[in-house]
């Protein structure tokens, strides 16, 4: 049989056997994890698990449907303790995410006003006496201990020690910085959407905040430019908002089933102001918003 015969029938099989390797290259733990036990500090204590979009329900089932729209690529789960106490376990959930603002996204579902909130390399943490949630990079990180006189000080350090080996920041994207500068802006409160705000898939995605105000309370709402451009986005608005009219030419209104929607644009973002507002009330709201917003809505595109 000569060489190229022989090359031929092994052909399929070396093609194969690449593809495999490809797949299992994808499936990897999350590069953190070895350099987190490469330090000597931490070990797991037992073989890591990983899961993609396909079976993340495997693990999360219930929770897939919220981090799937923010394009989880892969969670790497491990169950790790100090060196020398591998009674002290600790869960590490690693989420490998599209895109850094994308895992903020998902930190900001699990960030709450009130919270307890612990300063990292970068990062902000929310913290308890048995969980830490952050990001960093493209990377959400949850820890979860069991109840313990340890735990709290296991979940910081251990939190400590995994956002100093991610690459990237832990700094929110510009249009939280934002609405987190505003008048009554609740801290805590500023949330990414990936999906529907307000319950209206046309106002996403976006960025939105609560206030309370001595005469009025509500949300506010930031929508960076969209490639297909403003255009496109105000008929779409004009469609699915309920009483969508358009007060002039740079003000529109909506009456939804929580209260009026007022919105107006800043270049070629859209700002917006929700609640039992009227619009002497809503107007300077979304003067503060566009003054807020002014060139980095160019940034943003």
């Amino acid at each position: 049989m000569t060489f190229r015969r022989i090359l031929l029938l092994l052909l399929p099989a070396l093609l194969l056997a690449s593809s495999g390797a490809i797949a299992a290259s994808g499936a990897d733990p999350h590069p953190a994890l070895a350099s987190l036990e490469a330090s000597g500090n931490w070990k797991s204590v037992e073989p890591p698990k990983t899961f993609g979009p396909d079976n993340l329900y495997e693990e999360i089932d219930g929770e897939a449907e919220l981090f799937l729209p923010y394009g989880m690529r892969r969670l790497t789960v491990a169950i790790v303790a100090r060196a020398g106490e591998p009674a002290a376990e600790v869960r590490l959930e690693l989420y490998r995410m599209d895109s850094p603002r994308d895992a903020y996204g998902i930190w900001s579902q699990h960030r709450y006003p009130d919270q307890e909130t612990l300063r990292l390399p970068s990062s902000e943490a929310a913290v308890s006496d048995t969980s830490a949630d952050f990001f960093r990079g493209d990377t959400f990180v949850r820890l979860r201990a069991k109840p313990g006189d340890r735990s709290r000080k296991d979940v910081a350090d251990l939190a400590a020690a995994v956002a100093a080996l991610l690459p990237g920041s832990g700094e929110p994207p510009v249009e939280a910085n934002i609405l987190s500068g505003l008048p009554g802006a609740i801290p805590g409160s500023v949330i990414y959407q990936k999906r529907a705000m307000l319950g209206y898939e046309c106002l996403a995605p976006g960025f939105e905040a609560r206030f309370p105000l001595p005469d009025a309370s509500g949300h506010y709402l930031l929508l960076p430019p969209l490639p297909s451009g403003d255009a496109a986005r105000q008929v779409r608005l004009a469609r699915e908002l309920p009483g969508y009219v358009a007060e002039g030419p740079a003000l529109s209104r909506a009456t939804l089933p929580s209260g009026a929607l007022w919105l107006a644009r800043s270049g070629g973002c859209l700002v917006a102001v929700a609640g039992k507002l009227t619009r002497e009330q809503a107007e300077p709201l979304l003067a503060a918003l566009v003054d807020r917003t002014g060139a980095a809505c160019d940034s943003m595109r």
